[in-house]
């Protein structure tokens, strides 16, 4: 039983570590405004591969032990969870802003057990989480536009569509990975966040050097900023992260580690905030505090169904 909990302590700790490296992306779209969506996430995972190359070994040995169909899983949870995810996302953000992508990416601690094969949804108190969570975002988006604030930026519908699109790609990317982990445990976690690196940069090189001139791109005066945040999103939110979050799905039941996401959210906000040099108007707060309470509301009714 103490072993049992041991290495339930490492994966809780291992996926609230996340959050920190994982908030970072609602931030960089904000501070790259002259730079394209493609752009930054290429230069996520162009340093997120040059880590990866440092495990190729490990890598090939790992593709060489897989079938067809397991290679074909893995290549779309890089697409999920990676670069087709990231290039979206940042699209996304730079039409919204960071507090509204961190919001609406906050809801995958109840879409990721929610839409786990055999879990149960918790009755009562998980609608009325979901409501309380309704309120907030309607909250969010609706009150600006009702009360004519200009301090607050109008985000495009289209962006806010991207956005769920992205919640619905990396629900199913946590919990396809989570499966796939499981299923194949001789794979190391540490290892097996390079294949993810290694792909994607595979798929994106080809994408960002479509049309780009790489004299001009290298020669603009943010690129020194540039480079400085492709290397935070490359080592620490995508290699880095993804080995903590692959320790916490190996260790923790994705009821769980769905939980823990709520991280994600919670550095998210701080960090636009922050880059916004501000606190949060009186509905924004009101809005924050009615969405993670509804959160805790419905993972917590889930939990319980669950056991």
């Amino acid at each position: 039983m103490d072993q049992k909990q041991n290495r339930m302590g490492v994966g809780l700790l291992a996926g609230a570590s996340t959050g920190i490296f994982w908030g970072l992306p609602f931030l960089v779209p904000q501070l790259l405004k002259h730079y394209s969506a493609s752009d930054i996430a290429f230069g996520r995972f162009f340093f997120f591969g040059v880590v990866s190359l440092f495990f190729i070994p490990q890598v090939v040995r790992i593709l060489r032990s897989l079938g067809r169909k397991d290679l074909l899983k893995i290549v779309l949870l890089s697409a999920s969870g990676f670069w087709f995810y990231s290039d979206l996302l940042f699209w996304a953000i730079q039409r919204t802003d960071g507090v509204i992508a961190s919001l609406i990416l906050g809801l995958l601690p109840i879409t990721i057990p929610l839409f786990t094969p055999g879990k149960r949804r918790g009755g009562a108190q998980f609608y009325l989480g979901l409501l309380l969570i309704l309120v907030g975002l309607l909250s969010l988006f609706c009150f600006p536009i009702l009360s004519g604030m200009r301090e607050v930026r109008h985000p495009a519908p289209i962006g806010i569509f991207a956005l769920l699109v992205c919640l619905a790609l990396w629900t199913t990317f946590a919990i396809s990975n989570s499966r796939f982990l499981q299923s194949h445990p001789e794979i190391p976690k540490k290892d097996f966040s390079s294949v993810m690196g290694i792909l994607s940069l595979l798929f994106m090189t080809p994408i960002f050097l479509t049309g780009v001139n790489l004299v001009e791109f290298t020669g603009r005066t943010e690129f020194p900023l540039y480079l400085l945040c492709s290397i935070g999103l490359g080592f620490g939110s995508s290699w880095l992260a993804n080995w903590l979050w692959n320790i916490c799905s190996f260790y923790c039941p994705s009821e769980i580690s769905g939980t823990l996401l709520v991280f994600e959210t919670i550095f998210g906000l701080l960090y636009s905030f922050g880059f916004e040099h501000r606190l949060p108007f009186g509905f924004e707060f009101t809005s924050i505090i009615l969405f993670l309470g509804g959160v805790l509301l419905s993972v917590t009714a889930q939990i319980k169904a669950s056991r």
